[in-house]
């Protein structure tokens, strides 16, 4: 009897902001487990996704946005993108069609993907681009990094997902599995839900005020409280809106998303403090 041997490996997710990457991750494990938004740089952690199918397991990590790191914080989550490429058995490097790149980005991209042994190229969001230039974008892209394989797809419409997940399953290592075949994330529900409502406030809170809170969740059975600290007084009665309108629509949205995740009725309770 021929036993069949599993296969599990690590596959980065990197690229500059704005390229797809959340989105790509939460459609290829199936489940929201990174934050949405049209603002840079939301993606604060490396966010592990799981994605288990018959002998193979492939663990995606989402990272932040490649920035040029001008400041400490920059640095610290410019050292931990390459740590985690250098440690991943692929690189998928998504790259927004629309988006030009600069010189500086071209180096940092470059340096990147010197570190990984396996680069995929990933030409996300096909559908807004015409097909004539999507074959010039490929080229030149490959032509400029050096890429194994190349993939066209549109992650938020779920096409070419297929065909990258069997590629990647293909060139898994031999390995036990790290995680349970029904496990989606490494993370707990705590950070699901404080990121859930961190995505809200990015949806609806305008400029840096979304870049300096940070949140907390306690879970007590169907309650479920969480602080949101901000950095400055001035900040939280913008947080909060007028007669508490802002809040309150925050904590709506956020507890849709939570129900609709753990599939039951919930009560959200959202308090807003001053971080010391």
């Amino acid at each position: 009897m021929n036993v069949i041997e599993k296969k599990c490996g690590f596959v980065s997710i990197t690229g500059l902001p704005n390229a797809g990457k959340s989105t790509l991750i939460n459609n290829l494990v199936n489940e929201k487990v990174s934050i949405i938004s049209h603002k840079v740089q939301t993606t604060q952690n490396a966010i592990r996704g799981v994605f288990t199918k018959s002998h193979s397991q492939i663990i995606f990590t989402d990272t932040p946005g490649l920035i040029l790191p001008s400041t400490f914080f920059k640095k610290q989550l410019s050292r931990a993108i390459f740590n985690n490429t250098y440690e991943s058995d692929i690189n998928l490097v998504v790259f927004d069609p629309n988006r030009k790149i600069s010189e500086k980005e071209k180096e940092i991209l470059k340096k990147l993907i010197r570190t990984s042994k396996n680069n995929f190229l990933i030409i996300n969001k096909i559908d807004l681009v015409k097909k004539t230039e999507l074959l010039k974008i490929s080229k030149k892209y490959n032509h400029l990094f050096d890429f194994q394989k190349t993939f066209m797809i549109s992650a938020l419409k779920k096409k070419g997902l297929n065909e990258l997940i069997e590629v990647i399953m293909s060139k898994l290592p031999k390995n036990k599995w790290l995680y349970d075949k029904k496990d989606k994330t490494d993370q707990k529900n705590e950070f699901i839900f404080s990121e859930i409502t961190r995505e809200k406030v990015f949806q609806l809170i305008n400029k840096e005020i979304p870049y300096d809170i940070t949140i907390t969740t306690e879970i007590n059975s169907n309650k479920i409280t969480q602080f949101i600290f901000v950095k400055k007084t001035s900040q939280k009665p913008i947080l909060i809106g007028k007669e508490g309108k802002k809040i309150k629509e925050i904590g709506m949205r956020a507890r849709r998303d939570i129900q609709k995740k753990i599939n039951r009725r919930i009560y959200l309770e959202l308090k807003v403090k001053i971080s010391k």
